[in-house]
């Protein structure tokens, strides 16, 4: 285990490759050598920073040491060395070093590829095929499951591109980002398909975030030159094996919503002529490009015919409900709803949204039987505070009482031998504060004494705090160790809030520390809260 590599990429940049046990981690840090700002490892480790971090902050530091022992006159002697150079020497001397050192060459070509560049001609693709082509890489490059491969010369470039941007060329940036879109996926349809899972993704979505920043400062010429682009590239089979084809159809559709619209919505139809299931994922993702198109088109006709059209896609089943419902068609949405349950009628767990729509169209309708079966479908597993009031709101005031005993009694069936905190929700909501100080007391515990007392302090002063004595004397004794010590904490501020409670806490505090006065970390807890009474 150690630094197989160390390199300052930039002015107080560092970067690292380290062999640990999981691989080669990659860590890069901002230091000057004495102040350390940012910094990140690819380790898998759980702590942060990480032991990694440390390790190479030591070797940047003699690094940095060593390089300030130099003789100071050595940038002199290089520039007095350099102006004896003619242009031809240093030419051929560059270009001799840069054919064996791959990082030279391509902070020569990040630097100075512009100035090659000319109309309608872009070198980037072929500097950028040409880098890429060499890499190769192994499970030796993966730190852990978790950990995503970086490919630091797309890292460069897309760098380059953004500081085109920055610098008011998008032009320049936009050449950059179409070559790393093509070489990257042309590269990457020659990986190993088991290392490729293992790349970031930033490399297919972060071209096509830039491309899409730039689009409200790009040339009318340019915004027509990539729409031609997106038109002839999104047909290549290469993108499909990759995130791009999507991003490539996202991109292709802003650019359409403006202007040609056929292609666009031409290129949608061939693909969902092309799918087989039209229920598939695949055909509800070409369905929803043309609707986002649509809605962006402003053309809510077209969309409604879509959804109308695919309503085998439970999505866009559920978007023309909603709108039936909003438009008040409310027989054509449960028509729509009661479709569904008799297609899905085994798979409640995702059937909640519907009965949400179901429950919508009942309380439209004023439809008192239908808001109560619905409603008490929401709370029949366990309460949900949402749909109680609407559940309640179903019963007049004689018939509430016998109505809120029946379904305690139902979550009592649910759950006899353990605590039930649907009962104890429905004895909090009922504000039956005695009841629900009972039910506390006889499960007794720091979790449901801290959740349910608000619901019987206020009358019950006294018989609180003695629960919250006899429940935090038996924590106190059981458990040790910091959380629990600040969790002692958390119960003593609840109890001082309630009536009498400051002077029985400062009663359990004297006793504690009697008791538990060798527990440091105790001692510390409560006189940090002594302090702040």
């Amino acid at each position: 285990m150690s630094i197989i590599d160390l390199q300052e990429v930039g002015a107080n940049q560092w970067k690292a490759k380290y062999r640990g046990n999981y691989g080669v981690y990659t860590i890069k840090i901002n230091t000057d050598g004495t102040k350390t700002g940012d910094y990140s490892c690819s380790c898998p480790s759980d702590y942060y920073p990480c032991k990694h971090i440390a390790i190479v902050e030591r070797a940047i530091r003699h690094r940095v040491k060593d390089s300030k022992g130099c003789d100071s006159s050595d940038e002199l002697t290089i520039n007095r060395l350099l102006n004896e150079v003619s242009q031809k020497e240093l030419v051929d001397f560059l270009v001799g070093q840069a054919r064996y050192n791959s990082d030279l060459a391509n902070s020569i070509l990040l630097e100075f590829a512009h100035r090659i560049n000319k109309k309608d001609v872009n070198n980037y693709p072929d500097i950028i095929r040409k880098a890429l082509s060499p890499l190769r890489f192994s499970y030796e490059d993966i730190g852990s499951d978790e950990d995503n491969i970086g490919i630091e010369v797309l890292n460069l470039w897309m760098d380059k591109a953004q500081n085109y941007i920055d610098l008011n060329n998008p032009v320049e940036a936009l050449l950059i980002c179409k070559a790393c879109i093509e070489e990257y996926a042309s590269w990457y349809e020659k990986q190993d398909s088991d290392i490729t899972d293992y790349f970031d993704p930033c490399y297919e979505e972060k071209p096509f975030e830039l491309i899409t920043s730039l689009l409200p400062v790009l040339p009318e010429t340019e915004k027509k030159k990539l729409f031609d682009y997106c038109k002839l590239e999104i047909t290549k089979s290469k993108y499909r094996k990759t995130a791009m084809f999507d991003f490539f159809n996202d991109l292709f559709m802003e650019l359409s919503v403006s202007g040609e619209a056929d292609d666009f919505i031409l290129l949608q139809e061939k693909l969902l002529r092309e799918t087989p299931d039209k229920s598939s994922y695949e055909a509800q993702t070409i369905l929803q490009r043309m609707i986002d198109f649509y809605k962006k088109s402003n053309q809510p006709d077209m969309v409604r015919a879509i959804l109308k059209d695919n309503v085998q896609i439970n999505t866009f089943r559920k978007e023309l409900t909603e709108q039936l419902i909003a438009e008040n068609d409310l027989q054509a949405a449960k028509l729509l709803i009661d479709e569904y349950f008799l297609t899905y009628k085994k798979e409640h767990a995702y059937s909640s949204s519907w009965l949400e729509l179901q429950l919508q169209i009942a309380q439209k309708e004023g439809d008192t039987s239908a808001i109560r079966n619905t409603s008490f479908l929401f709370i029949k597993g366990r309460f949900e505070a949402k749909y109680f009031p609407v559940y309640k709101s179903t019963f007049d005031d004689t018939e509430w009482p016998e109505a809120v005993e029946l379904l305690i009694n139902h979550y009592k069936e649910l759950n006899k031998r353990w605590f039930n905190s649907s009962i104890a929700d429905v004895l909090f909501a009922e504000k039956l504060e005695k009841r629900l100080m009972d039910y506390v007391t006889k499960y007794l515990t720091v979790d449901v004494l801290s959740k349910y007392y608000k619901g019987f302090a206020a009358s019950f002063p006294e018989d609180t705090l003695s629960l919250f004595r006899k429940t935090l004397d038996k924590y106190a004794q059981e458990y040790t160790g910091r959380e629990h010590y600040e969790l002692l904490l958390s119960m003593f501020k609840k109890m001082v809030k309630i009536k009498g409670g400051s002077k029985m806490v400062n009663e359990m505090m004297s006793n504690y520390r009697v008791i538990y006065k060798n527990r440091r970390a105790m001692m510390e807890i409560l006189s940090r809260f002594k302090d702040e009474m």
